[in-house]
């Protein structure tokens, strides 16, 4: 039996756990308040853990407090390799985002996220299954206190709560807004629960963090961790080349009753923007488990290119490979599609996506076909 890497994030990713009634409550207040003015910026108001959920402008309640949505919609066509999905339309995400700045130094944050409880998985060899009408659930997905010039020390902000890990999640955003679907890789569950520290470089090239994090699990899934996460990551952004090089490094203490076990998972990548004409970028992620000694690794690259204002093209090409001692055991995944700009932050989105594997030693593919509907107000 091939081995995989013991907790992979990847397939942990669905982890789930229920929400308190009042969530859903505070869901229908806030729908309520929303207005209907918005900023130019989407999501660009300095406050940290922002870029992995993809949402509108902030609408401003009052001088302190706004509001913004987002709302994601799928229609899939037959998916020939599982015959999971025929002629299917559902609901797949939804975002309600408040904000509230008790000064400039000190922000408080809550995101409240919504999704379909079956979602298709996009690698088709992960056996996951697929219940149409099955329902949505509610949960907490950002409530963190943010502090800019943490304790009189300039450049050094400090996030409390549940807030979004370190690592490549601006990366993930422009993937995101695209095409919505997550590519191959060890990235990790983009919110925890602990305490992080960034340090902002002077002249905005970029920042380096650290965090200390008792991690709840990868994705929403329940942890009692004993061991402390300790995660990093760095940007370097030289002012005017459009150019962005990161990194990244955790040390993954995944078992509640063992300190010794953990994942070491480490990674970095380049991206290059020519203002909203073109992006271009490349990352690679490798994990080693302390256990298993099993390693892994993923690469991918993607470009959005805008034809017109308001129509992009946009392509990617990933590759999975959970143990790398183990031949034909690679997933590849291409894409290419279009996002259209209906108006506003309102995209309607068409992609091709197409997997190779092997199976019992032979080849195969997955071609899909993506009719997706986002909406940010």
């Amino acid at each position: 039996m091939k081995h995989q890497l013991i907790n992979n994030p990847y397939n942990l990713f669905f982890g789930e756990i229920l929400m308190v009634k009042k969530i859903l409550g505070t869901m229908l207040f806030a729908l309520l308040l929303t207005s209907v003015s918005f900023a130019s910026n989407p999501g660009d108001d300095g406050d940290m853990g922002s870029s992995n959920v993809p949402t509108a402008s902030p609408a401003k309640v009052s001088d302190n407090f706004s509001l913004s949505s987002t709302l994601r919609f799928r229609y899939m066509v037959e998916e020939p390799y599982t015959k999971q999905t025929s002629n299917y339309f559902y609901f797949q995400r939804a975002y309600v985002t408040m904000k509230y700045s008790f000064n400039d130094k000190i922000k408080a944050r809550l995101s409240l996220d919504f999704d379909h409880k079956n979602r298709v998985a996009l690698k088709s060899t992960s056996g996951s299954t697929v219940l149409a009408n099955d329902g949505t659930r509610a949960r907490i997905k950002y409530a963190y206190l943010q502090f800019s010039d943490f304790l009189g020390i300039e450049g050094v902000d400090a996030v409390f709560g549940n807030y979004e890990q370190p690592g490549p999640q601006s990366y993930h955003n422009t993937i995101e807004n695209c095409w919505l679907d997550r590519y191959y890789a060890y990235g990790y569950s983009s919110a925890v629960t602990g305490a992080m520290l960034t340090y902002n470089f002077p002249s905005k090239w970029g920042y380096a963090r650290l965090a200390v994090a008792n991690m709840n699990g990868y994705g929403y899934a329940g942890d009692d961790n004993k061991a402390k996460n300790i995660i990093s990551d760095v940007w370097v952004t030289p002012p005017g080349t459009g150019i962005s090089v990161f990194g990244w490094t955790m040390m993954d203490y995944y078992a509640a009753s063992d300190n010794e076990a953990k994942n070491t998972i480490f990674g970095g990548g380049a991206e290059y923007a020519m203002g909203k004409t073109l992006d271009v970028g490349v990352e690679a992620n490798f994990m080693e488990n302390s256990v298993t000694e099993i390693k892994g690794s993923t690469f991918m690259g993607y470009v959005n290119y805008n034809v017109l204002p308001e129509l992009m093209l946009v392509g990617q090409i990933g590759q999975m490979d959970n143990n790398t001692d183990v031949d034909d055991d690679e997933i590849v995944m291409i894409l290419g599609g279009l996002n259209y700009q209906i108006i506003g932050d309102t995209h309607l989105m068409f992609n091709v996506i197409n997997e190779g594997f092997d199976v019992a030693g032979e080849s195969q593919n997955n071609m899909r076909y993506n009719l997706q509907l986002l909406i940010n107000f």
